[in-house]
């Protein structure tokens, strides 16, 4: 007969188990190896699912710099470290939804601070955008240089939420940056589905003349 029936009709026999024994502690071992190794992959599998790209291209477009890109590596952990640590709160009752704009002057542009925002945008779980402004650009996306505009943005959820991401937005962002002023005042809620970065450069100091909703 066959190897398993052979097993079946011996299980009872002492002999059986003595050779039964080294079978079974083999699949244990494979067992608790595969458990091991998908664990091990899981956290990527939460951070791809969950994690907002933060991308680079536009921040260090041109720059020979190594620090810029040392800046953004920074930037991404920090962003999964806070966003990991609140991804167990659930949304509030839409009912009690708060909305605001908010503008910044300082140094705040070709320094990661659109990418540091929208990390503590996901990390909040709240929703709007944020994007560059001023009064002319050299490539479309930042001012001629990190003092000569501002970073704009709109942002929506529940109070203490937009509250306590606008406080850290307006005491400081990345390593680099310098926030000389900060205002924020309440406006019409747009419905914004998701908190995502503006590209496209703003020739204005105004939210509103910015973008006129999501």
């Amino acid at each position: 007969g066959s190897l398993v029936a052979k097993l079946l009709c011996g299980v009872g026999r002492p002999s059986s188990l003595l050779f039964l024994g080294p079978m079974v502690r083999g699949l244990f071992a494979a067992a608790a190896a595969a458990s091991a190794l998908y664990a091990l992959h899981l956290p990527t599998l939460v951070e791809a699912a969950e994690l907002p790209e933060l991308v680079e291209d536009d921040e260090c477009a041109g720059s020979d710099d190594e620090s810029c890109a040392s800046a953004l590596v920074q930037l991404r952990a920090s962003a999964r470290a806070e966003a990991m640590g609140n991804s167990s709160v659930e949304d509030e009752d839409a009912g009690h939804r708060t909305c605001m704009n908010f503008k910044l002057t300082g140094r705040v542009q070709m320094v990661h601070y659109r990418n540091w925002v929208l990390g503590k945008a996901h990390a909040y779980h709240v929703t709007g955008w944020v994007g560059n402004g001023g009064d002319k650009s050299y490539d479309g996306s930042h001012a001629p240089c990190a003092t000569c505009g501002c970073v704009l943005g709109h942002v929506e959820g529940s109070a203490d939420r937009v509250n306590q991401f606008l406080r850290e937005v307006c005491r400081g962002g990345p390593p680099g940056s310098h926030v000389a002023s900060c205002q924020t005042y309440h406006t019409a809620c747009h419905g914004c589905p998701t908190f995502y970065k503006e590209y496209r450069f703003c020739r204005t100091w105004s939210v509103e003349a910015c973008k006129s909703g999501c």
